[in-house]
């Protein structure tokens, strides 16, 4: 069997998206003056290191074939607990470490449900996005008192040799979250699980783990999200996550990778979240009200949606494959073909020898 790792081998894949940011950036930098100035760009690449930590966990789940809907509440519900703590005269480090705890406990929660339960992804985190409003509402009574940490609010809105320190964790996470999933088994147990579940179970697997892990790992995204926005507005409000939960999942998908599971990666997840913010910084700034931000952003989406989940995955790909998309147009709901795809052999049913007769 091949084991390509089938994300990162497909430079058109990757550059493509990469690509969109260079052509916004130059549109922006020729059509608004400053709009390529450093202090600009330091701006821009600290609001998408926001999203892109966010999405880290969201692009682990669309991997795998589901989706995390619990991503608002657990954002905000870490940040209500974080002020709170503070509140409590808890120590700053302890409160940071025991924030993360929670948000990946929670995180935990979902991924049972949907793996051991075999609730669907969709009712299980949205069900539990629920159920964290609620517990929020309740732990500050409507409204949140307190202040983060100093040495968060440094985090969240340093910088160092002009770079912002939120971008250097950012950095950082980049790499660690690839090196993970182009590296380690769990990397390889991702893409596996989520173009053939039931092949991978049948290749010994750890498809439950797996899908625990995932769903572990984007709670504890959501908390760490939730403490750096809290430490950037210096305080928090019931709501603050909900503003990032269609967000986290658009720049996956404007990415590339696929809702279906199985093809996709972070690096392209980072792409998103910076063509996102280009654009919305753009269109802030010529003064394009929300109405016509919110039908760039779905055109976009729906865009790099088909470019990459339908073109560029189509079967017998190439540098012509968008051609022959637009020709298939009428079969666009059949499930897209993969190239390099592991996929493990069905088993041959077991034929019982046929008895002769007696006396043969």
């Amino acid at each position: 069997m091949s084991r390509q790792r089938r994300s990162y081998l497909r430079p058109v894949e990757v550059a493509g998206p990469y690509a969109l940011v260079a052509l916004a950036l130059i549109g922006g930098g020729l059509a608004i003056p400053g709009f390529l100035s450093l202090s600009h760009l330091s701006s821009m690449s600290g609001v998408a290191a926001y999203l892109g930590i966010i999405a880290i966990g969201q692009t682990l789940v669309l991997l795998l074939g589901g989706i995390d809907l619990s991503v608002p509440y657990l954002i905000n519900l870490s940040a209500v607990l974080l002020v709170g703590f503070q509140v409590a005269n808890f120590s700053g480090p302890s409160d940071f470490a025991l924030v993360l705890v929670i948000g990946l406990g929670l995180g935990l929660v979902n991924g049972l449900g949907v793996a051991l339960l075999d609730i669907s992804p969709l009712v299980m985190t949205l069900g539990m996005n629920s159920i964290l409003q609620g517990i929020a509402v309740i732990y500050t009574g409507g409204s949140p008192q307190g202040f983060p940490p100093a040495f968060v609010t440094t985090l969240a809105t340093g910088t160092g040799a002009g770079i912002p320190y939120v971008v250097l964790l950012w950095v950082a996470l980049i790499v660690l979250v690839t090196l993970v999933l182009v590296f380690s088994r769990f990397g390889r147990s991702i893409y596996s699980v989520g173009s053939n579940r039931t092949a991978s179970a049948l290749c010994g697997l750890p498809v439950k783990r797996t899908i625990i892990a995932a769903y572990a790992i984007s709670g504890l995204s959501c908390a760490l999200g939730g403490i750096l926005l809290v430490g950037y507005q210096g305080s928090a409000y019931i709501g603050m996550g909900d503003n990032y939960l269609l967000p986290s999942v658009a720049i996956v998908v404007i990415g590339g990778t696929s809702l279906a599971g199985g093809k996709g990666s972070y690096i392209q997840t980072v792409a998103g979240a910076l063509l996102i913010t280009v654009l919305q910084s753009a269109l802030v700034t010529i003064n394009v009200n929300q109405a016509g931000q919110d039908v760039l952003y779905g055109v976009v989406i729906l865009l790099m949606a088909y470019f990459n989940q339908v073109a560029v995955s189509r079967e017998g790909g190439g540098s012509k494959a968008w051609l022959r998309g637009l020709h298939g147009l009428g079969g666009w709901l059949e499930p897209v073909g993969r190239r390099g795809d592991v996929v493990a052999p069905i088993p041959e049913p077991v034929r019982e020898p046929v008895p002769r007769a007696t006396g043969e």
